[in-house]
């Protein structure tokens, strides 16, 4: 299916009342309860939708990646965090066991067409990134079945939403498989958690309540007492991989969630389009005094440099992180790249686009003064579910770390730059070589001094080549040359001193070179919104006259006695006219 046809498919479903739901996100309030519930059957009914086959979710298709850049997930946020675990996390790992266990074949469509909830269950209370050392068993039995259990509450499964909602779940649960006295490793094994009203006995399942701002995604802790599991719950050989180590092994087993680096930079991006767009509207209609400007009248806000600054940076953003998110995409999904490279792909864009994305919409939210405060605009909810994304398939300083350490100390390499004499690539050389300088002192990669010393470095180092290699894609792109100019001198912006210090550039010369991109840009801004093609997915009231009327008229009104003529009546009885007129 290809992106228009995906696209078109998404948008009879929008216009539906399912994703046109009255109440949610606008004048009247949406309990927990209700919003998960309304989650859950968006879930479903986009799961039919989009209707996505096992092949192309191996194979790491472009309609696989479109699917993922589809702007519906802005609309719930939550739906696109279920949907993500339900196709790629756990339909795609199931994938990967499919050729040596074809009876897994029947599951596989069921979880596709969300007939049964998929669970992945990885990640314990204290065991998040180091899931290496998960300590959640699953003991060889003399008959050939297994049992599973936590040893403690510390092991407990951490976050997962595996809470009864309504349709029956399946969980993908990694437990350290325990053979004959031998520990085989991390392994995935499959175990029904609920019948969507109830857990199996054995399965406790505590609720996690009091995550702020985001959509309710009803996590959870799971405990396992000594769950019996039949021989064929485990995914793959019993013996462990005599060609990989016990590390290569485990992250062989975790390929899906390298992906879901990829894919969630899909949403998060889009997210960036629509508060851009929103911010870009709003700043169109709202009026101020004009001051020194234009005396006695009044100007749109986007008129002062303070407003269309970050606006136009945003929309740029849009469209350069779309196109990276394309390239990398691409990229990854050869196969002839080491895991190791393809692993470093992810990462770097997941660094950039989450650190981007929220620095930008923190920005765009202020700029929108206190309607920028509100969840029924939009923004402020973006933001706090990118909390949330940073950490989802690993958290991006911690992802950071590991990459360049590895970079540093030769493990592998990444795609070289196209333009050596780029300014970007310029800088993320410069940050290299000075850490590679500091490295040369050091004696060994694990010491006290590289923690001091290196690891403090890393992000800002994966980030320079998220800079670069950004720019790089918009350029092949071939995007609008106003575009990438403005990103690659807010990109600049983003590290003066280096500049400064490395390569004698002056903050003035970069504060101008920004100016005039930026001039150039505006009478853009307005075009730029629009062509982003987020208009359908945007609710947010402060967008335009008749959706603020229409938001201001539905607002709960608080009683009063002018409202209320028989508490009148009442009053005056009581207190007579005098004292009415006196407060009236």
């Amino acid at each position: 299916m290809s992106a228009a046809s995906i696209k078109s498919k998404t948008l009879e479903l929008l216009q539906t009342e399912l994703f046109q739901h009255p109440k949610a996100s606008l004048a009247t309030p949406v309990s927990q309860e209700e919003q998960w519930t309304l989650t859950v059957q968006r879930s479903v009914a986009l799961a039919k939708t989009l209707a996505p086959t096992i092949s192309s979710i191996q194979n790491l298709t472009e309609e696989f990646w479109d699917l993922n850049m589809n702007e519906i997930f802005c609309k719930d946020p939550a739906v696109c965090a279920l949907l993500g675990i339900q196709f790629n996390l756990v339909a795609g790992t199931l994938g990967m066991f499919l050729s040596e266990q074809p009876d897994l074949a029947p599951l596989v469509e069921k979880v596709l067409r969300f007939d049964i909830f998929g669970l992945f269950c990885l990640t314990e209370v204290e065991h998040g990134l180091d899931a290496l050392n998960l300590e959640t068993t699953a003991t060889r039995l003399p008959n050939g079945e297994f049992e599973l259990h936590t040893p403690h509450d510390g092991a407990a499964k951490y976050m997962p939403p595996t809470a009864p909602s309504g349709i029956p779940s399946v969980g993908i649960v990694f437990a350290r498989l325990i053979s004959e006295g031998e520990d085989c490793g991390i392994r995935g094994f499959l175990v029904d958690i609920s019948d969507g009203r109830l857990t199996y006995p054995g399965i406790t399942v505590r609720l996690v309540h009091g995550r702020s701002g985001s959509k309710p995604l009803k996590h959870c802790i799971t405990s396992f007492n000594r769950v019996r599991l039949p021989k064929k719950a485990l995914l793959g050989n019993l013996k462990p991989s005599a060609e990989l180590d016990t590390r290569k092994q485990f992250l062989h087993t975790l390929w899906r969630v390298a992906v879901g680096a990829v894919a969630f930079a899909g949403p998060v991006i889009n997210s960036l389009a629509v508060t851009s767009y929103i911010a870009a509207k709003y700043s169109q209609r709202r009026l101020v005094g004009g001051g020194a400007i234009a005396p006695d009248q009044k100007i749109p806000i986007v008129s002062f440099k303070t407003q269309y600054r970050p606006v136009l940076i945003a929309l740029a953003q849009s469209y350069v992180l779309r196109a990276y998110y394309r390239w990398t995409a691409k990229q990854f999904s050869d196969g002839a790249k080491s895991f190791e490279e393809r692993h470093a792909l992810a990462t770097i864009l997941k660094a950039l686009v989450q650190r981007m994305v929220y620095d930008s919409n923190l920005v765009l939210s202020e700029r929108c003064g206190a309607q920028g405060l509100f969840g029924y605009n939009q923004i402020v909810g973006f933001i706090e579910e990118m909390r949330g994304v940073c950490i989802a398939e690993g958290d991006v300083l911690v992802l950071s770390l590991r990459l360049v350490s590895e970079l540093l100390i030769g493990r592998y390499e990444i795609p070289t730059a196209q333009d050596t004499n780029g300014i970007l690539y310029k800088h993320e050389r410069g940050l290299f070589d000075e850490a590679a300088s500091v490295l040369s002192g050091i004696s060994h990669h694990r010491s006290d001094a590289f923690n001091r010393l290196i690891l403090p470095r890393c992000e800002k180092l994966t980030l320079s080549i998220g800079y670069r290699m950004a720019y790089e894609a918009a350029v092949e792109a071939r995007l609008d040359p106003r575009i990438i100019d403005l990103f690659r001198a807010s990109s600049v912006r983003w590290d003066e001193g280096w500049y400064t210090e490395t390569m004698g550039v002056s903050r003035e010369t970069m504060f101008l070179d920004e100016d005039q991109a930026l001039n150039e840009a505006l009478p853009f801004l307005d075009k730029w919104a629009d062509d982003l093609e987020v208009a359908e997915y945007v609710h947010a009231p402060i967008t335009s006259a008749e959706r603020w009327s229409d938001f201001f008229g539905k607002l709960e009104v608080c009683p009063s006695y002018v409202s209320s003529p028989s508490r009148l009546d009442n009053f005056v009885g009581k207190n007579g006219s005098k004292q009415l007129q006196a407060r009236l």
